[in-house]
């Protein structure tokens, strides 16, 4: 009988350079690195059963992040989360694990929406929030985006839930609230490019993910 874990996590600092695909492999190599007894698929070429809910822009930060697992043997959660925090690499952490069923849909197919922040150190807010009031105030925007050798077009307000900003300790956050649904994902970077805010951001950070009520736990 299998066990699915479902962890909640952070990327951060120098770990934000790394993309999806060796993100999953770092998460392979410390599960393997703590001895967890992870389940692998059957056939020629076995892969691991372990599932992020969904890949972060390459240089953006992560808190909330989720991954579901599953393991052979049921573990106590609490031995879980001590053999993975004992040999997690630097900006790697766990905040929570929960052990949540197997009939449960995918992270992925219940995505809804994500929160965002954005810090700055050298921006006007008051032109921040004059550029934010523009783009809320648009009915749609086309737009179009190159990634790699295909070009995507869409509507880059329907992305956009809402938009706000903050003051800081030593600046200013923009607020972000994305969709994350299928044919209508939004980007932080690209509703920075449609503000024309020249100055560049300190940081970007994910900070929570939401999902349709069918892929969480009741």
């Amino acid at each position: 009988m299998t066990q699915r874990v479902r962890v909640t996590f952070a990327k951060e600092g120098p770990l934000r350079w790394v993309a999806h695909l060796d993100l999953m492999r770092t998460w392979e190599r410390t599960i393997r690195r703590a001895t967890l007894p992870l389940t692998y698929s059957q056939g020629f070429s076995p892969h691991a059963r372990i599932a992020l809910a969904a890949p972060l822009p390459v240089g953006v930060a992560g808190r909330g992040e989720l991954i579901d697992l599953w393991l052979d043997d049921p573990l106590p959660l609490d031995d879980v989360a001590k053999r993975l925090s004992a040999v997690m690499p630097p900006g790697l952490s766990i905040s929570e694990l929960t052990e949540v069923s197997e009939d449960l849909p995918s992270l992925q197919s219940c995505l809804l929406a994500a929160h965002y922040e954005v810090t700055f150190d050298t921006v006007d807010r008051d032109a921040l929030d004059a550029a934010v009031a523009r783009l809320l105030a648009l009915g749609e925007l086309d737009w179009e985006e190159q990634r790699g050798e295909k070009v995507r077009r869409y509507d880059l307000r329907a992305t956009v839930l809402e938009l706000s900003t903050r003051e800081t300790g030593d600046g200013v956050a923009l607020l972000m609230y994305l969709s994350l649904e299928v044919g209508r994902t939004g980007r932080p970077a690209q509703v920075l490019k449609a503000l024309e805010i020249e100055d560049e951001p300190l940081l970007i950070t994910r900070t929570a993910i939401e999902f349709s009520p069918a892929g969480t736990p009741a």
